[in-house]
């Protein structure tokens, strides 16, 4: 089991690119032909959007698997079209790791105890199926909001440590009202210094080799 840093690390200098890339459909951006293939098919349904969206992002993962190391999908944008759109979460995930590359879900997942637990196994870890252990999401690594401390975060922590996963917890945020609550000050600190510290330490006992 190779530690996800060093997995990315190595092939980010096998192909000496840093890129990633989002996979954030949106219906009206996809191209008319395969929207009107999705929905001879399937008619003007939910299971067409899904099927549309993922033509769409095999394409894209054929034409970069090989040069780009990473790619990741926005869940919002599939899980809005409710099972059917997130099969298309599932597919394109599972497409893009046959091809070679990593897989980093952007689920933005901050919860605690049980339901930190199930998002952990669920996205990145494996769940119990009748007593059998399975990968359901299977995302290399996930993206988390760590805004409800500690306890919100050992769950994944747990499977990194476990599955050799990965995460990237958000400290600081690019939207307009951010600063409402991340540029607050504690004491001499802004709040996301403050949360930046909590996952220096959170992550000090799962670097990797690189």
């Amino acid at each position: 089991m190779k530690h996800f840093g060093d997995q990315l690390s190595y092939r980010i200098k096998e192909l000496q690119n840093p890129s990633v890339v989002g996979l954030d459909p949106r219906l009206k951006d996809i191209p008319s032909y395969l929207k009107d293939e999705a929905i001879n098919k399937f008619g003007k349904t939910p299971e067409a959007v899904a099927a549309a969206i993922l033509m769409f992002n095999r394409g894209l993962i054929d034409a970069i698997f090989d040069i780009v190391p990473a790619v990741k999908p926005q869940i919002a944008f599939y899980e809005q079209y409710g099972h059917a759109g997130l099969k298309a979460y599932e597919d394109t995930t599972a497409y893009a790791k046959q091809k070679g590359m990593m897989v980093i879900g952007d689920v933005k997942r901050g919860d605690i105890g049980s339901t930190a637990e199930a998002y952990a196994d669920g996205h990145l870890g494996m769940v119990d199926v009748f007593g059998t252990p399975t990968p359901m999401m299977n995302a290399d690594a996930v993206t988390v909001n760590p805004y409800l401390g500690t306890d919100s975060i050992e769950p994944f922590t747990k499977v990194c440590k476990e599955q050799g996963k990965g995460i990237f917890a958000l400290v600081r945020t690019s939207n307009k009202s951010a600063d409402e609550i991340q540029g607050q000050a504690v004491g001499d600190h802004l709040i996301d210094e403050v949360v930046a510290g909590l996952v220096e330490g959170w992550g000090r006992d799962l670097i990797g080799e690189s």
